[in-house]
């Protein structure tokens, strides 16, 4: 195949198997004397054996995708509740006294807050990650990070990414740190909330970036 891919790198990879040619697109896990591994989109890895490989090419690291200021409001409201962000009730399936999920209490509870967002491969760039996949991951469609006196806590549903972030002096890092583990988890944009600062990288939604 010439030169190889680098681990961390997310690649088109074709390769054979007894059906004929196929397509597998995936961050390289590792390479041995068996074959490469690769990741797929929900992070399961694959070997494949080296005879088995063609050809690869480079794709983006993360994939763009629709203009985050065209989602849905009341949607990004209903995830930002989401109570898998808070760390002191994890439990993500509403109880009987909770308000009603589809109603208009639920989403009301983030409406009143700053909402910024961003697409994921513009804040992320183009590089290789050097961040693994399994980082800051706690199960459960959750992730967690605390760097200096900032805490965030992240989920992904869908190609959204929702990050609620304790202001800090280290805020920027956990919510490069979460972003990164949100890409790996095929999310195309992601909204921050809980911080009244907008963050570099971030447009207030409303308010298109020019």
């Amino acid at each position: 195949m010439g030169d190889l891919p680098v681990p961390g790198q997310r690649i088109a990879l074709r390769w054979h198997d007894d059906r004929g040619p196929r397509e597998l697109i995936g961050y390289v896990h590792r390479m041995d004397p068996e074959g490469l591994t690769l990741l797929d989109r929900t992070l399961t890895p694959r070997l494949l054996g080296w005879p088995s490989l063609e050809s690869w090419r480079g794709v983006p690291q993360v994939p763009r995708g629709r203009d985050p200021q065209a989602a849905d409001r009341v949607l990004l409201d209903r995830m930002a509740i989401d109570r898998r962000l808070g760390a002191d009730d994890p439990d993500p399936h509403p109880g009987a006294d909770d308000p009603d999920p589809d109603g208009g209490d639920a989403a009301d509870r983030g409406s009143g807050e700053l909402c910024q967002v961003a697409r994921l491969g513009d804040l992320l760039g183009g590089d290789v990650p050097t961040q693994r996949p399994e980082a800051y991951d706690t199960g459960d469609g959750t992730a967690a990070c605390a760097l200096g006196t900032a805490v965030g806590r992240a989920i992904v549903v869908g190609e959204w990414a929702t990050v609620r972030l304790a202001d800090g002096d280290r805020a920027e890092q956990v919510v490069t740190a979460l972003a990164r583990w949100a890409a790996y988890r095929d999310a195309r944009n992601v909204q921050v909330r809980g911080c009244d600062r907008l963050l570099p990288g971030f447009t207030a939604y409303g308010l298109r970036s020019r």
